[in-house]
C-alpha cells in the first residue's frame, strides 16, 4: 500500500519536480562567472560542472515527460492543460545562460551537436503545444511570447559554441599576403624589428600613472580591438608579423607597471568571456539585437500572466507557473542586481571591474612531505592511498595574491634584457632562446645540466632549504627589507612552478614527467625514516632534518635528487643573504620565462576555464615586450647565412646547454658570484 501511495505522488509530482529543479540548476549555472574566475571559491567549480552537464539532460527529460504525459491522454482535460504552459520555459533553460557557452574549450567543438538539439527539441516543444493546448487568450499570448524568448536564447546556444571554436577563430584571422607593399614598417626583417625595438625600449619613455592617452573615441575604440585581436591571437598559435609586434611593444612600453599589470589581466578576462561565455556572439551587431527586446518580452508575459484568470486549474500547477514565470523574469535582472551585490567584496571587485584575479597557485614540497608524516583530518577520512595522495596533492593548494608582483620583476627582466644583452638579431635569439641560466659558468652551473622538470625540483627544494637554513644572525642584525622581499618573491615562484610541475605538467614544459615529484617525494620520506624521534611535522623542522641526515648519510646511498639539493643550497648558502637572494629570484624569474614562451597558445586558452594560470599572464607580457612565443620561433623567417657566412645565431629551441644559449645577465651575475 505504502509502495502503490509513493508511485500515485510520484505520478502527479513527477513533472512539477523535473521543471523546478530545472529551474534551480538553471539558477545555479548564473553563479558560474563569478565561481570560474574567483580562486578562493574554487571547490565549488563541481557545483558549476554538475550543474552545466546535468542542465540540458534534465530539462529534456522533462519536456519528454511531458510530452508523454499529455500523449496518454485520451481526451483533453483542464487537469493538466496548465503543463502545457511550462513547454517554453523549458525551452529557455535549454536555450542557457550568457555567462557560460562551454565549461571546457572542447566543448566549443561541439556546436554541431547543438544544432541538431535545438532543432529536434524546438520541433517537440512546439508540437507538445499546438496539439494539447486549451485556454484562455492572455495565457496563450504569455505562453507565446516566452517561446519567442526561449527560441532565440536557444538558437544562440550553437551559434556562441561555433564562434568560440578554435576553426572559426583561426577563420577570423585577417590575412594579408601584401604586408610589405604599404607603408616603411611593413616590409621589416629580424634586423630591423630589433633596432627598431631596442630604439622604442632605450627611449627615454616617461613612466606616468595614466595609460597612453587617446583623444578621440574612435581611437580608443580601434586600441582595444587591436590589443583583442592580438591577443586572441596568441592564443590560438597565429604568429604576429614584426610591425604588429612593434606597435604592441610601443603602446606597451608608455605603460607604468601597475597600468601594464591591468592590461595583462583585461586581456585575460576578454579572452576568457570569448571562449567561455557568448561574448563573441552577442557583441556581433545581430547579438546585440536580439538581446534588446528579451528583458521587455519577458516584463509582458509575466504581466499577461498575472492578468489571466486561472480558475479551475490545480493549485499546485498554477502556483508552480507563477514561480516558473517570475523566476524567468527575475533571472533577466539578476545579474544587475548580484553587479551592486558583490561590489563591496574585495574579491569580487576585479571581476566586475573587467580584470582578472591576481591569485598564484602554491605548492610545496615540504609541507606535501609534512602532511604524509601527520595527515590531517581529510586524509585521515580518506579509506585508500591513491585517493590520500590525490588529496594531498591536489586538495591543499594555497593561493597567493602575488601575481602583480611577479609580472612587475619578468616586465624588469626583460627591459633589462633589452637594454644590456640585446644589441641585435643574434642577441635578440640568444636572449629568448635562454636556457634558464648558465650552465658552464660558474661554480653553481653544473645544476642546470638536467632535464627542465629535474632542475624545478633541484631548485624548488634548494629554495626551500636555503629559506629555513639554520643561520643565526650576529647580535642586532635583522636581514633588510630588500633581501626579505627577494626571498618572498622566490618562493613565491618557486611554489609555483612545482604546482605546475605537479598539477599542469603539460604547461610546464612538453615531456614533463609527473612521476618526478613522486620519486622526490619518497626519496624524502626514505632519509626522514633515519632521523630520530624528534616531531617532524612543520616545513622548517623537516627542512632541517633533511639538511641534517644527507649530510651523515655515505656517499655510497642513493637518494641523488635530495643530495644535489642539499649541494646546492650549501653553495648558496655560503653568499650573503642579499646575494643569494638575488641569484635564487633570477634564477626562476628566466625559468619562469622559459617555461611561458615554450607553452602552446591552446594550453593556455584551456587553463582559462579552470580559473587561468599566471603563467598565462607572464606569456602574454613576454609577447607584449616584444619576445617571442612558440608560434612566433616555428614562423619566423630564418636567412640561411648572415653576411659573414656563419649562421646568424643558434638556433636550438631543445634542452641543449650550449653557453651561447642563455641570458647574458645572468652570465655576468656568476661571474661577479
Amino acid at each position: 500500500m505504502g509502495i502503490s501511495s509513493a508511485l500515485e505522488w510520484w505520478d502527479e509530482w513527477q513533472l512539477r519536480i523535473l521543471v523546478l529543479s530545472s529551474l534551480f540548476v538553471y539558477y545555479i549555472l548564473n553563479f558560474s562567472f563569478t565561481v570560474r574566475r574567483l580562486p578562493e571559491l574554487r571547490r565549488l567549480k563541481v557545483v558549476i560542472w554538475i550543474a552545466y552537464i546535468g542542465s540540458d539532460a534534465l530539462a529534456i527529460y522533462a519536456l519528454a515527460t511531458l510530452f508523454n504525459r499529455h500523449k496518454e491522454q485520451t481526451t483533453t482535460t483542464t487537469s493538466r492543460a496548465l503543463e502545457v504552459m511550462w513547454v517554453p520555459v523549458l525551452l529557455i533553460h535549454l536555450g542557457g545562460h550568457q555567462t557560460i557557452s562551454a565549461y571546457s574549450l572542447e566543448d566549443n567543438e561541439l556546436w554541431k551537436r547543438h544544432v541538431i538539439t535545438f532543432v529536434s527539441q524546438v520541433t517537440v516543444a512546439l508540437y507538445v503545444f499546438c496539439k494539447w493546448w486549451s485556454g484562455e487568450k492572455r495565457l496563450l499570448q504569455a505562453a507565446v511570447l516566452l517561446f519567442v524568448i526561449g527560441i532565440l536564447k536557444f538558437s544562440q546556444k550553437p551559434w556562441a559554441l561555433k564562434t568560440a571554436c578554435f576553426n572559426s577563430m583561426l577563420d577570423s584571422v585577417c590575412v594579408d599576403l601584401n604586408q610589405g607593399t604599404r607603408g616603411e614598417e611593413q616590409d621589416l626583417s629580424l634586423e630591423k624589428y630589433v633596432s627598431k625595438a631596442k630604439e622604442c625600449v632605450l627611449e627615454d619613455m616617461k613612466e606616468t600613472a595614466q595609460a597612453e592617452k587617446l583623444s578621440d573615441i574612435t581611437e580608443i575604440i580601434n586600441r582595444e580591438r587591436s590589443i583583442t585581436d592580438y591577443t586572441k591571437n596568441m592564443f590560438i598559435d597565429m604568429s604576429a608579423p614584426y610591425p604588429v609586434r612593434l606597435s604592441e611593444l610601443r603602446s606597451f612600453m608608455q605603460l607604468d607597471e601597475d597600468n601594464a599589470h591591468n592590461r595583462l589581466q583585461h586581456c585575460l578576462a576578454i579572452i576568457f568571456g570569448l571562449l567561455y561565455s557568448r561574448m563573441g556572439s552577442a557583441m556581433t551587431p545581430l547579438g546585440i539585437l536580439l538581446s534588446i527586446p528579451i528583458p521587455s518580452i519577458t516584463i509582458a508575459s509575466v504581466v499577461l500572466l498575472a492578468k489571466s484568470s486561472m480558475d479551475g486549474y490545480p493549485k499546485n500547477d498554477v502556483r508552480v507557473t507563477y514561480i516558473l514565470y517570475w523566476g524567468n523574469a527575475i533571472m533577466e535582472f539578476l545579474p544587475l542586481f548580484l553587479t551592486y551585490l558583490y561590489l563591496p567584496f574585495k574579491c569580487c571587485r576585479s571581476m566586475f571591474s573587467g580584470r582578472w584575479h591576481d591569485m598564484v597557485s602554491q605548492c610545496s614540497l615540504m609541507s606535501f612531505s609534512a602532511r604524509e608524516r601527520k595527515p590531517t583530518i581529510l586524509m585521515k577520512l580518506a579509506i585508500f592511498s591513491s585517493l590520500r595522495e590525490y588529496l594531498n596533492m591536489h586538495w591543499y593548494i594555497k593561493q597567493e595574491p602575488e601575481a602583480r608582483q611577479i609580472t612587475g620583476l619578468v616586465r624588469q627582466h626583460v627591459k633589462d634584457g633589452w637594454k644590456q644583452d640585446i644589441k641585435d638579431a643574434d642577441g635578440y635569439m640568444r636572449f629568448n632562446n635562454m636556457n634558464r641560466f648558465d650552465t658552464q659558468l660558474g661554480h653553481l652551473g653544473w645544476s642546470s645540466s638536467v632535464p627542465f622538470d629535474h632542475s624545478v625540483l633541484l631548485w624548488h627544494m634548494a629554495t626551500d632549504l636555503c629559506f629555513y637554513y639554520p643561520v643565526e644572525f650576529p647580535q642586532g642584525e635583522e636581514e633588510e627589507e630588500d633581501t626579505r622581499q627577494r626571498s618572498r618573491s622566490s618562493r613565491v615562484i618557486s611554489n609555483y612552478m612545482l604546482y605546475l610541475l605537479s598539477a599542469r605538467p603539460e604547461m610546464l614544459m612538453a615531456g614533463t614527467r609527473l612521476g618526478l615529484f613522486t620519486v622526490v617525494s619518497n626519496e624524502i620520506k626514505d632519509i626522514l625514516n633515519h632521523s630520530g624521534e624528534a616531531p617532524l611535522d612543520t616545513e622548517k623542522s623537516l627542512a632541517q632534518e633533511i639538511i641534517r641526515v644527507v649530510k651523515t648519510l655515505p656517499d655510497t646511498t642513493t637518494y641523488s635528487l635530495t643530495r644535489d639539493a642539499c649541494r646546492l643550497a650549501e653553495a648558496l648558502m655560503k653568499l650573503d643573504g642579499d646575494e643569494r637572494w638575488m641569484v635564487i629570484q633570477r634564477v626562476w624569474v628566466e625559468m619562469l620565462c622559459y617555461s611561458a614562451a615554450r607553452c602552446r597558445g591552446y594550453l593556455h586558452a584551456k587553463s582559462l576555464g579552470d580559473g587561468g594560470e599566471c603563467l598565462t599572464s607572464i606569456w602574454i607580457l613576454w609577447s607584449f615586450m616584444g619576445m617571442e612565443t612558440l608560434a612566433d620561433k616555428l614562423q619566423r623567417p630564418q636567412p640561411s647565412q648572415a653576411q659573414d657566412g656563419a649562421p646568424l645565431a643558434s638556433r636550438s629551441h631543445g634542452r641543449g646547454h650550449s653557453s651561447e644559449n642563455f641570458s647574458p645577465a645572468l652570465k655576468r651575475l656568476f661571474a661577479e658570484v
